[in-house]
C-alpha cells in the first residue's frame, strides 16, 4: 500500500509501488493536491478527474484505495466511492498501510516527511523514499 501523511502543512508520501519500483503519489489538482494509498490505477484515475472536472470515475464497490486531498491549507478524506470530501478535523492526519506508524511520530513531535520516514521504518509497504509539498 503506501504512507500518506498531512500535519497541518505539508502532505507528504512514500514512493513504493508494487514493492520494488518507486513513484510519486502526490498529484496537483485545482486549488490544492491529492495523495492516495491503495492501487496505482484508481489514484491516477482520481487524480485526473479532479484536474478535468470530467465525469467521476468508476470505482468498485469495496474500498481499495484511500484519498486525502488538501485545498487551501485544510485537509480532506474522500469518501469510497462517492468521492466526497469530508474535512479532517484533526491536527493530522494519516492513511495507508503505515498511517498508525506515521500517527505516533506526529503525536510525539514528528513533522509529515519525518512520519513517512519513520512508518518506512517498520512497515514494509513503506518506503523508496519521500515525496512532500508545502500546502500553506
Amino acid at each position: 500500500m503506501t504512507t500518506v501523511v498531512w500535519d497541518g502543512k505539508t502532505l507528504a508520501a512514500d514512493r513504493r509501488m508494487a514493492g520494488y519500483m518507486a513513484t510519486c503519489k502526490i498529484f496537483p489538482i485545482e486549488g490544492g493536491h491529492l495523495a492516495g494509498a491503495g492501487t496505482m490505477d484508481q489514484l491516477i484515475e482520481v487524480a485526473a478527474w479532479l484536474q478535468a472536472g470530467d465525469d467521476k470515475p468508476k470505482l468498485p464497490d469495496e474500498a481499495e484505495s484511500e484519498f486525502l486531498v488538501v485545498r487551501g491549507g485544510e485537509a480532506f478524506w474522500l469518501t469510497w466511492p462517492y468521492l466526497r470530501e469530508v474535512k479532517v478535523r484533526e491536527p493530522f492526519a494519516a492513511l495507508g498501510s503505515g498511517a498508525d506508524f506515521a500517527l505516533g511520530a506526529m503525536a510525539m513531535g514528528a513533522d509529515a516527511r519525518a512520519a513517512v520516514r519513520v512508518a518506512s521504518q517498520f512497515d514494509p509497504h513503506t518506503g523508496g523514499g519521500v515525496d512532500a509539498v508545502d500546502c500553506t
